[in-house]
C-alpha cells in the first residue's frame, strides 16, 4: 500500500512538472465524461440481532461519468459504479468473500483554480445508492469526497490523481433466514481518471 501510495505521488508531480500550457474547457454550458478507478482499503463490523463479526477488505471501483457545467468550474452529473470486493471475514473457521456490487447516483465537482491552467485543483463530491446479488442480497447507499489534481494534455483530454474519504452503509438479507446484517465501511479510497471536456 505505502509503495502504491508513493508511486501514485511520483506520477502526479512528474506530470506537473512537465506540463505544458493547455486552456481546458470548464466553464459554463460545457459538457464533460469521463470515468476513474478506485482502489480502496477498508475494514468492517457487521452486527445483527444474534452475533456480530469484522472482516478487512479491498475493493475496486469502476465509475464512467457525465456532466454539465452549469457555471465556470462548477459541474453537476451523474455516476454509475461498478465494485468488486474481496476480503477475509474474522468469524469461527475462517471466511473469504467475493462480490460485486452496481450503484448510481449524483455527483458535484468544483475546479479552484483558473480555465487557463492545465494542471487544476477539484473536489468531487458524490452520493450514491445501489444494490447487489448473488449469496447475499441487499441495498447499499455511499457517500464520496475527493480531493485530487487534473492535468490536462490539451483543451479537451485530461488525467485526473484523487485522495479521499468514503462512508458506506449496506443492509444484507441473509437467504433463508429471517434476519439482516447491517455493514459500515468507513476509509481511505485513492482513484486515477481521465476527462473528456466536450466544448459547446
Amino acid at each position: 500500500m505505502e509503495k502504491l501510495f508513493v508511486s501514485y505521488l511520483f506520477i502526479a508531480f512528474f506530470l506537473t512538472v512537465n506540463s505544458l500550457t493547455a486552456e481546458c474547457q470548464i466553464t459554463r454550458k460545457n459538457w464533460f465524461v469521463g470515468g476513474t478507478g478506485k482502489f480502496y482499503s477498508y475494514a468492517t463490523q457487521h452486527t445483527s440481532s444474534t452475533h456480530s463479526n469484522e472482516g478487512k477488505y479491498t475493493k475496486i471501483d469502476l465509475s464512467p461519468a457525465i456532466g454539465y457545467f452549469f457555471m465556470d468550474k462548477l459541474a453537476l452529473g451523474v455516476r454509475p459504479t461498478f465494485s468488486s470486493h474481496k476480503g477475509e471475514v474474522t468469524i469461527p473457521g475462517g471466511g473469504s468473500t467475493n462480490m460485486q456490487r452496481y450503484w448510481i447516483g449524483p455527483f458535484g465537482r468544483y475546479y479552484f483554480l483558473q480555465p487557463d491552467k492545465q494542471v487544476n485543483i477539484l473536489t468531487d463530491i458524490s452520493y450514491q445508492y445501489g444494490f447487489f446479488g448473488g449469496m447475499e442480497d441487499g441495498k447499499l447507499n455511499t457517500f464520496s469526497a475527493m480531493l485530487g489534481t487534473v492535468v490536462y494534455f490539451n483543451s479537451c483530454v485530461g488525467i485526473e490523481f484523487l485522495l479521499g474519504y468514503s462512508s458506506s452503509l449496506e443492509k444484507i438479507v441473509l437467504e433463508n433466514v429471517e434476519d439482516f446484517l447491517k455493514d459500515t465501511r468507513k476509509g481511505f479510497q485513492m482513484g486515477i481518471g481521465f476527462q473528456i471536456h466536450l466544448e459547446k
